[in-house]
């Protein structure tokens, strides 16, 4: 008997013997799992189940049958679960009769622990592949945020999710939403954010996290869902710090896309569409609708009189100070659905969507017959800086495209032009 004690001892962490009420009538080592020898023999086996043990592991201890690589978790005195694998055997008296099951046991705790973390790990990847594959897959733009934060919702089984642009001047524009956000959660993060809030709201949990690029904040990525904010675990909350790394070079990547657009659809001095931009929208919303439908309006064709004595006289700096007095009377005189160029040089152009001509040329009365408006610029009297404007009704059966009205405005204009200096030279 001493040489099996000796040889249970040396070949496995432990070993124990039960007999038919399941009761422990030996175990291997003075002291095993926090506990002494004295307290666990006589112990009814099953008390030492810890609660995360597999169902129908009580069995384990009075099997009838030889069995190997069974996996039982044993309760730490400390009450910490310790996962065992063994192998059992069945003793019987010399009439046959069943009198209990022996037992050798390995602690594989440390093994299991790094089986869940590596399955942990193996699922942030699988997670992380998915949404950083939707980012990828993503058009640069608002709407291509839709589908990343999608596989973010699906991915971190949440509710819904928001992404906040942080503006220059700390405003907050909600740029994208996938979900419902209730309107106090939103009013909760209207608060400044060092890196991330975690709080609840009623029945649902939710948290927001900072979004970088270069270690400079530009957002916020926003998650809620059922349940406690306790019920965020490390794993979440890392993948959710991931996903708002992802988010804030996206989001650097749209803040470029809409520059590069801004840069090139409007003019850099006036802050006006550029001409190519305008005879853009021309086309698409006037000209490209179906005849039934389409909008009618009126087109302004604008030159300055006399632009090039202001910068002869005055320089350049003066010119733009021009330009840009105009530029900003035609944006304040624009309506919806009303859009407005600087053509190139000194030429504006500018649709009125819907109005007629005497409504137009009502509109623009104040600025034609105001002498002074340009004062500031004149330096001869005899030439005096102002505008000539053609006005034109578009007319769909000459007008064929956007080119053909606008240059019906522009030959307008000019005749206009030649007519005020006919005028001027009759005096």
């Amino acid at each position: 008997m001493s040489r099996y004690k000796d040889f249970t001892n040396l070949a496995a962490d432990i070993a124990w013997e039960t007999n038919e009420d399941g009761n422990i009538t030996y175990i291997s080592g003075s002291k095993r799992f926090g506990y002494n020898n004295s307290q666990l023999v006589g112990l009814k086996a099953t008390k030492l189940l810890h609660k995360s043990t597999p169902v129908g592991s009580k069995r384990y201890f009075t099997l009838k049958t030889r069995q190997s690589d069974l996996e039982m978790v044993l309760k730490h005195a400390s009450g910490d679960p310790i996962t065992i694998q063994v192998s059992t055997k069945p003793f019987f008296d010399k009439h046959g009769n069943w009198k209990g099951t022996r037992a050798i046991g390995k602690d594989v705790t440390l093994d299991r622990y790094r089986d869940i973390e590596l399955a942990a790990a193996q699922n942030r990847e699988r997670v992380m592949s998915f949404i950083t594959q939707s980012v990828r897959e993503a058009e640069v733009s608002r709407r291509g945020l839709e589908p990343v934060l999608k596989a973010i919702t699906l991915s971190l089984a949440i509710d819904g999710c928001q992404i906040i642009r942080l503006k220059a001047n700390t405003q907050r524009e909600v740029v994208s939403t996938f979900g419902m956000m209730p309107v106090a959660i939103s009013k909760k993060i209207d608060v400044g954010i060092n890196n991330r809030l975690i709080f609840d709201h009623r029945h649902l949990r939710c948290v927001a996290q900072v979004t970088k690029y270069q270690r400079e904040v530009n957002g916020l990525l926003v998650a809620w869902g059922n349940g406690a904010s306790g019920n965020w675990n490390d794993d979440d909350l890392f993948l959710f710090e991931q996903c708002a790394d992802l988010v804030g070079i996206e989001l650097e990547h749209i803040a470029n896309r809409e520059l590069l657009e801004v840069l090139s659809t409007t003019d850099q001095l006036t802050g006006l569409l550029n001409r190519g931009t305008f005879e853009k929208y021309l086309t698409d919303k006037v000209f490209t609708q179906v005849k039934t439908q389409a909008p009618t309006g009126v087109l302004v064709f604008i030159d300055f009189d006399n632009f090039k004595l202001i910068n002869d006289s005055q320089g350049h700096k003066a010119g733009d100070k021009a330009l840009v007095k105009l530029a900003n009377f035609l944006s304040n005189l624009s309506r919806p659905g009303d859009f407005v160029a600087r053509f190139g040089g000194d030429e504006f152009a500018m649709w009125l969507n819907g109005l007629d001509k005497p409504k137009a040329r009502a509109l623009f009365k104040p600025l034609l017959l105001n002498t002074s408006f340009f004062s500031e610029f004149s330096v001869d009297r005899r030439k005096p800086v102002g505008i000539s404007a053609g006005i034109v009704l578009l007319d769909r059966n000459c007008d064929r495209t956007a080119s053909d009205l606008i240059e019906r405005a522009d030959i307008l204009m000019y005749r206009r032009k030649k007519d005020k200096k006919r005028r001027r030279a009759n005096k």
